[in-house]
């Protein structure tokens, strides 16, 4: 690798190394690193021979259809969120609880599970975060505990998405899976994950769980649900929005509808609908989200064009040989462990291109990295994924901050399950078939749902006055 490799790699070492510091704003650094690359690539053309590309090649690595697609996810939820909508869907999730803090945290749990497959996980977060806040305020409960379970949740149910995490669209580009063949494949997995999860996580943060004063639980669901509505033909327009979006993210893949195309025309079309307010919506959209993704997209394509990832790949291939047992487990557990605390989705656009290279070895390895690079946000360290800055970052607007310990703690004994039972998993349909494990896993994750979530859903402990200190 010649010097202008190097300085390309010491760059994207550098801007990394300075992120995992959380001292200085990550979106300032990430963008500070694509400049110096592409300094580093106008320099490169005068100073070493045959170097040819340059600054504009660069922003063609970057991934702009994804861009767009992050970028219109917030735009519908920051509509939406102005209509009251999603203040009208708290109340209506919390009253089944009665007030009972575990069953509420199981409905925002499941809640926040069944929509992940058709929203992304960050515009997940935007949506419950300030809802969760509020009804926690309102039953003095402790609300740390729901944002961080709502990130992980939201992790596992992208799994078999293509939708589901700004990871999966870009793993899902590079190598063409199927889209109908991801959700057949994780889906009953998945389900099992959030079933283990609710377990680990109930008991770890079971001290949380006390008894909500009778008096506060009934002023609360005295309110009615719908004078949370400030604007009804923004609501009606909203949930029109997300139905067709999730009616269009279904058939995207059977029509080739590209799901950024789909998203921009419902975001725009309801800016146009709000149009007086548009200008304050696109204020409450997460730009400097947007500007990070955009340095990130463009520090990796820099290490594309040097040739960085096809080392990588060619180290890899030395590695995994033919053996598809090692190859799978090597593209769950590193990648995962790497992602924890790089970010996911920097890891997928380095790795999806090697997945798709082993094939030959695995048909499985893109599945393997879509399933490592989600889980990766719930083990060693919240850096793993953007929604779980997310949810940190509201807890901090709160002064009651999510501590990086708590999250970890909490993330890493319920990941590292996921990580062995997922490696499990595709081993077995590796050698065993996708409908036989596929089946057998739904089956099981019913029975599971039916004896363990079920009689908490719908036997909540009765409210009693709460204890003092």
């Amino acid at each position: 690798m010649d010097i202008f490799g190097i300085a390309v790699l010491v760059v994207f070492v550098a801007t990394y190394a300075a992120i995992s510091t959380e001292r200085y704003n990550k979106t300032a650094l990430s963008l500070l690193g694509m400049a110096l690359v592409g300094f580093v690539f106008w320099a490169a053309r005068f100073l070493i021979p045959g170097v040819e590309v340059d600054f504009l090649d660069l922003l063609e690595q970057i991934e702009w259809d994804t861009i767009l697609f992050v970028a219109a996810m917030m735009i519908i939820v920051a509509v939406a969120g102005g209509s009251g909508m999603f203040q009208y869907l708290a109340l209506r999730l919390a009253r089944p609880s009665g007030g009972v803090h575990k069953s509420l945290y199981t409905i925002f749990m499941l809640f926040v599970f069944i929509i992940s497959p058709v929203v992304d996980n960050v515009s997940i977060l935007l949506i419950m975060a300030p809802l969760t806040v509020q009804v926690c305020r309102a039953l003095e409960m402790d609300f740390k505990p729901l944002l961080i379970s709502q990130a992980m949740v939201a992790h596992l149910g992208s799994i078999p998405s293509l939708v589901g995490a700004v990871p999966n669209i870009v793993i899902v580009k590079e190598t063409g899976l199927d889209a109908g063949l991801l959700f057949v494949v994780f889906m009953p997995l998945s389900f099992i994950l959030f079933i283990i999860n609710w377990v680990v996580l109930t008991r770890y943060f079971a001290d949380s769980f006390v008894a909500s004063d009778k008096e506060r639980v009934d002023i609360l669901f005295q309110i009615e649900p719908t004078t949370m509505i400030k604007s009804r033909s923004g609501f009606y327009a909203s949930v029109i929005a997300f139905a067709v979006l999730i009616f269009g993210f279904l058939l995207s893949a059977s029509l080739n509808f590209p799901v950024s195309m789909l998203a921009l025309l419902i975001a725009a079309s309801l800016l146009v609908f709000a149009h007086d307010r548009a200008s304050e919506f696109l204020d409450e959209v997460g730009w400097d989200t947007i500007f990070f993704l955009v340095g990130i997209f463009a520090l990796v394509g820099a290490l594309n064009l040097t040739g960085w990832i096809d080392l990588f790949g060619d180290g890899l291939g030395i590695i995994i040989g033919d053996n598809a047992i090692i190859a799978l487990t090597f593209m769950i557990w590193i990648p995962a462990l790497i992602a924890s605390f790089l970010n996911n989705i920097p890891v997928s656009l380095v790795l999806a291109p090697i997945a798709l290279r082993f094939t030959t070895v695995s048909p499985l390895l893109p599945f393997a990295l879509i399933f490592a690079v989600n889980v990766a946000g719930n083990i060693l360290t919240p850096l793993g994924s953007t929604s779980n800055m997310v949810a940190i970052a509201y807890s901090e607007r709160e002064h009651d901050p999510i501590s990086f310990a708590d999250f970890s703690k909490a993330g890493t004994i319920a990941g590292t399950c996921n990580l062995i039972l997922g490696t499990v998993w595709l081993l077995l349909i590796e050698y065993l078939g996708i409908l036989l494990v596929t089946f057998g896993g739904l089956i099981l994750g019913v029975i599971l749902f039916q004896i363990i979530i079920f009689p908490v859903l719908h036997n909540p402990s009765r409210v009693e006055p709460k204890r003092s200190s």
